[in-house]
């Protein structure tokens, strides 16, 4: 069983993925006919791989799932479903959920980087390449970062009422 530390950090961290990966997912199926389809797929599978990563080291850590963090996570991302692709304008709904999607892996890739300066107290840390997680995590958020700024001028713009 791992450091009580460790367990919450790991929960808290799951909990925020069970939310990117449930946005990721809803703005693949939301976005698909439209010319971010192809862009929201492809991240929505880079990320729910990440995602079961996350929950086969937290298994095999012994780490016990909450079920609090994790319905909250299902139901908050539920709710919010409707801001990032509810209405008429696909530009601003994707510049948001690229926002949103920027942030939740810019902390994705601060766990991996925290998980590998305690890869030596965890046996089972070996077992991942937790450089190539930081990798893949950081090309990521550089490539949501090109497509929020390129999406920027059309979702902010066209919606200005100025």
């Amino acid at each position: 069983m791992a450091y009580k530390g460790l367990e919450v950090y790991l929960t808290d961290h799951l909990a925020g993925a069970t939310a990117g990966v449930n946005l990721a997912r809803m703005a693949a199926q939301a976005h698909r006919s439209h010319e971010h389809g192809a862009f929201f797929g492809e991240i929505a599978s880079e990320i729910s791989a990440d995602f079961d990563t996350l929950e086969q080291l937290l298994a095999q850590l012994g780490v016990k799932k909450s079920a609090t963090k994790t319905a909250a996570a299902e139901i908050g991302s539920k709710l919010m479903a409707p801001k990032f692709v509810g209405g008429d304008d696909d530009e601003l709904n994707a510049f948001i959920t690229l926002e949103t999607l920027y942030m939740g892996i810019e902390g994705k890739v601060s766990m991996w980087k925290a998980l590998k300066t305690v890869e030596d107290a965890y046996p089972t840390l070996a077992g991942y390449d937790l450089d190539e997680l930081i990798a893949r995590g950081e090309s990521q958020r550089e490539r949501i970062e090109e497509a929020r700024l390129r999406v920027a001028p059309q979702a902010l713009a066209h919606t200005a009422t100025v």
